[in-house]
């Protein structure tokens, strides 16, 4: 008998937590098995997926597997109701399929890796701050493992990500270059990015820059912000204050399900 389908997670990704979100409003059901990072290359190995194939959704038959959030968004929205499908239709509606796209392309590949570049530099430089993050929900063996070779995990993951106090500093310039841009695309009123109605694009963005606001049902651990250093405060501080953060909020208070919308 086939069980529920499994999704198979970096437990801190904001990529994830896009994933999480897309299954939560296609009305899917399944399980999660997070993963504190290094160990989920591992677990994306065993299931013959490359590292960066994340999240992956291995379907109930347990072999037939769809790795990324896009993919996972294209599998689901062709049979969703009309009034929850996510990805125009690049023939009916061209321009705003295009939209979608380009708008997808900067905030989440771009913005969305600066996010990762600041926020883990930072916060790898405080145990107990982001240790939450890391390890709720893992295997025991990855959180002992954590626990025992945190300076190592953490030098591997710089090493890894190519992280240093410039990248960090040109990446948070970055970030706000981009709330600049939004600010500006959202100061004619507009509810969502492109067109009437939420589309990928508000997901994707709201998930890649969620982070920097410690937006409020983000389910992948963010941190306690009072533990946080004061300097990430301000930044957290000011970024929601601003237009693109509170249209951050906006699209988690109003569009992040509660509980699963059957379809």
């Amino acid at each position: 008998m086939a069980g529920k389908p499994l999704l198979v997670t970096l437990l801190p990704s904001s990529g994830v937590d896009l994933g999480r979100w897309l299954l939560a409003h296609y009305g899917v059901d399944y399980t999660e098995r997070p993963h504190a990072p290094i160990f989920h290359v591992l677990a994306l190995k065993s299931w013959g997926q490359g590292k960066d194939d994340y999240p992956l959704f291995v379907h109930s038959d347990g072999k037939t597997k769809t790795a990324g959030c896009l993919q996972i968004a294209e599998l689901f929205d062709p049979d969703a109701p009309a009034e929850y499908r996510l990805l125009p239709d690049a023939k009916a509606e061209p321009n705003h399929a295009q939209q979608v796209d380009d708008i997808v392309k900067y905030a989440y590949w771009t913005l969305g890796d600066d996010v990762v570049n600041w926020s883990y530099w930072n916060f790898l430089k405080h145990k107990s701050v982001v240790w939450p993050s890391l390890t709720t929900s893992v295997p025991w063996y990855e959180k002992l493992t954590c626990a025992l070779a945190f300076g190592t995990i953490r030098t591997l993951m710089y090493k890894g990500l190519k992280l240093n106090q410039g990248v960090a500093d040109t990446s948070l310039q970055s970030i706000y270059d981009g709330w600049d841009k939004f600010d500006v695309m959202l100061a004619d009123g507009r509810r969502y990015l492109v067109g009437d109605r939420l589309s990928y694009a508000d997901l994707a963005t709201a998930a890649a820059l969620g982070p920097m606001i410690l937006a409020q049902g983000y389910h992948g651990m963010l941190p306690n912000e009072a533990k946080c250093p004061v300097f990430m405060q301000q930044v957290y501080k000011e970024l929601r204050q601003r237009p693109t953060g509170l249209f951050i909020q906006r699209i988690y208070d109003t569009h992040r399900p509660a509980q699963l919308l059957c379809i």
